[in-house]
This record gives structure tokens, sequence and C-alpha cells, in this order.
């Protein structure tokens, strides 16, 4: 397959691509800013009622272990942190594009979201066991690590079967078989909508290398927590589509974040309570009814 597209045909072709709510992009910005406040940033978050409510949803989980549910988003602000409550924003913001049904990857609707928060709790645990990496900073990364899949996607449709025979005959894994064919991967496309939104850096790094941890530049810790996140919500079926199984996991992640591959067992029972438990926090009949 000739390639006939790059990586800014994508982003200024595809139709509906994923965007930040102006809301989501203006508490980030003020979370940045020296003079930011809660009431700042509260006002700002106010502006979207729908993600007013998704953040509450989230803050108000058992993920966060707060004694005393919050009903206000400047309350939240004030009891999490302005850190905090902008990696909720990018959580809940992320939401209504994450459910999408993405047929170039057959995909069906929820299956996106399910891969990618499995990731993210699944991140989550391994960065608390390796203690080298903020547990919201992996969190997050790990929900946004597929998000150059909802951009490719309409790019793949008519050509999945293509790349499922040529990744099989080569014995590639789904990424090399989408740079061979197109030139570049849905990493790389992440990465490329991570920096139109601004995002920091780890989160573009972990996006962008969330399959290629040593050919990050810089070891980072997140990018190594998000590899291993993706591999085990992977391995355990959580949103398979048509690339399936056919990913590498890296040692070094293991041995540079210092958790030995036997400990995986723990890891996952860990994963596989707060997932059950969490799975719904972003329910759409709940946060509907909330907003």
């Amino acid at each position: 397959m000739p390639q006939a597209i790059t990586i800014e045909d994508i982003l200024q072709r595809t139709t509906d691509l994923p965007s930040m709510p102006a809301a989501a992009t203006a508490v980030m910005r003020e979370a940045e800013s020296s003079t930011s406040s809660s009431t700042s940033i509260s006002r700002h978050l106010r502006q979207d009622q729908a993600l007013s409510a998704r953040v509450l949803r989230l803050a108000n989980s058992s993920y966060y272990g707060l004694s005393r549910q919050v009903s206000e988003v400047g309350e939240a602000v004030v009891i999490l942190g302005t850190r905090t409550v902008r990696h909720l924003c990018l959580v809940a913001a992320s939401y209504p594009w994450l459910v999408r049904d993405l047929k170039g990857y057959e995909l069906g609707p929820d299956q996106l979201w399910r891969h990618s928060f499995a990731t993210a709790v699944s991140a989550g645990v391994i960065a608390n066991h390796s203690g080298s990496a903020d547990r919201d900073v992996c969190f997050t990364a790990g929900l946004l690590h597929n998000i150059g899949k909802v951009a490719l996607s309409v790019w793949l449709e008519g050509k999945t079967s293509m790349l499922q025979v040529l990744a099989e005959r080569a014995g590639m894994s789904f990424d090399e078989v989408e740079r061979k064919a197109l030139g570049f991967d849905h990493a790389q496309i992440g990465e490329a909508l991570a920096e139109q939104w601004n995002l920091p850096s780890a989160l573009v790094q972990a996006i962008r290398y969330h399959h290629e941890p040593n050919a990050c530049p810089i070891p980072n810790s997140v990018v190594d927590v998000v590899h291993l996140g993706d591999y085990l919500a992977t391995t355990m079926g959580y949103g398979l589509g048509a690339d399936g199984l056919r990913y590498r996991v890296y040692d070094e992640s293991f041995e540079r974040l210092g958790v030995p591959p036997e400990r995986l067992e723990q890891i996952m029972l860990e994963f596989m309570e707060i997932y059950e438990r969490e799975e719904k926090v972003f329910e759409p009949d709940a946060v509907d009814k909330a907003a």
C-alpha cells in the first residue's frame, strides 16, 4: 500500500477530530498560571455543565478516597488541589470520544473506553508499586494513550484485513504494520494531537512511546508505566480490536520501574478490584442526570 497521506493530512482532513472542550483547555491553562486560585479554576470549569458533572463523579469515586462527598466543583478544587483537578478535567473531557465506534480498528461502541480505562487503572496500580511515577499522571496518560486511534480509524476502514494479513505473515506488531503501510502509526498521530492540545510533556511522551518505551529519547517512568498498563489491559482482553494481542512488551520497562514481572499477579488482582468498582464512574445516564 503506497503512502498517500501524512500526519498533517490526518489532522487537517479528518472530520470530527477529537478535541478538548474549551472549559477543559481553560482549566489546564489556568492551573499552570502563577496567579491561579480555586475560584478562578472553578469559574472556568462551571462553563461546561456536563464536564463539571463528570469531574464531580470521578472526584467522588473511591479512587480518590475522599472522606465525604463533594457536591460543587469549587469544593473539589479546594479538597483535591488544582493539579489533580487538571487531570480530572482531561479524564472527564476524553470520555465522549473514547466511547465512539471505531470501525477501522473493529472496535464497537465503548470498546476503546473499556481498554483505555483498564489501561489507566493498571497504570495507576503499577505507579503505586514502582514509586517512581505520579499515580494521577499515569492514570491520565493511560486513559489518553490511544487517542491517535480515534483520528486514524476512518483512514483504516477497508484496509484492516490487509494489515492483519501483513502482520501475520511478517510476524510484525500492529504498530510496525501501521508504520510500514502508512509511514506512521496511531501513537505518532496521538502525539500530534496531544501537542495541538498543549498537554504536559509527560503525557505527550507516554502517548507517543507507549508501544516503544525503549525509543523514548530520555527514560520516562510514565512511559514505562503506561506501556505495561497497556500490556496488562490487552492481555486481560479489555477492548480488543483488529490489532488484538499484536504488540510486544519490553522487559526493560519492568527493570527501569523496579517492578519484577513476578509481581504482575498481585498487580492484576489489585487492578480487578479497582476496575470492577469504578468502571461505571462515567455511566452516561448517571452523568446526564447529574448535569
